[in-house]
């Protein structure tokens, strides 16, 4: 006859579930959610301050590049600034900018505009305050917002802010396109604006500086295009807003 044995032993303490570790790390996970809640507000705002900066800084490195090519054709090639052709759907000869035998770079993005869409590179010709004799420069801009133009100054000048308002000429390609020599100067020192449009501080003087932004109110866009605080509502074409980028590429 076979006798059956009940193991009577006790469970080992190491056996089972761990409860209280498991709750643990379930209020653990619950305090960080709430954490990640309360600040995500200052998340998108660190988000929008990165952007700016990164745009900024793609903005700069693609004047850099216009202005080789400006070099390239006028130096190496021995193109005169005036005969320079500048239009971006030209690339075939050696007066073109946009030409591999002539400037040899390529056409700029526009993904750092205000709005890509409607906003498009420029290059006027005309005086710039404390660059040339007062001839006919030519410079690349572009419509961004205001932060990148805030983080374009601070690149190029260390503060980030938006010059004073001024009538710098219509921005639009060609001569003629740059009509004023009164870039922000030191009489517009005390007239800078940092962290949107109330906040008023002192700044430098743009004249003489050949990569930054300003506040043009001469430029305008499409129809149904008006501007509170430099930036358009209702434009069907750009610029969608009053800051340009610049760069000034050719100096006479």
């Amino acid at each position: 006859m076979m006798a059956v044995r009940a193991n009577t032993g006790r469970m080992s303490p190491n056996a089972g579930i761990a409860i209280g570790p498991i709750l643990f790390i379930i209020a653990i996970l619950a305090i960080l959610a709430s954490a990640i809640a309360a600040g995500s507000g200052s998340f998108t705002a660190g988000t929008g301050t990165e952007s700016n900066k990164t745009k900024s800084s793609a903005l700069v490195q693609i004047g850099e590049n216009l202005k080789m090519g400006m070099d390239q054709i006028t130096m190496e090639v021995g193109i005169s600034i005036d005969a320079v052709d500048i239009n971006v759907a030209n690339t075939s000869l050696n007066n073109q900018l946009f030409s591999p035998i002539g400037g040899g770079v390529a056409p700029p993005s526009v993904g750092m505009a205000n709005n890509p869409v409607m906003d498009k590179w420029a290059f006027p010709r005309g005086p710039v305050g404390g660059l040339g004799t007062g001839g006919d420069n030519v410079v690349a801009v572009l419509a961004v917002s205001r932060g990148v133009c805030a983080e374009v100054n601070n690149r190029s000048m260390g503060i980030s802010a938006v010059p004073p308002a001024k009538n710098l000429g219509t921005f639009v390609s060609g001569t003629g396109g740059i009509t004023a020599t009164n870039w922000p100067d030191t009489t517009d020192a005390a007239n800078w604006t940092s962290g949107g449009t109330t906040t008023t501080i002192t700044g430098p003087t743009l004249e003489g500086v050949s990569t930054g932004c300003v506040y043009n109110t001469g430029a305008t866009g499409g129809a149904g295009c008006t501007y509170t605080d430099g930036v358009g509502a209702s434009c069907t074409a750009g610029p969608t807003t009053q800051f340009f980028f610049y760069q000034v590429m050719a100096i006479q």
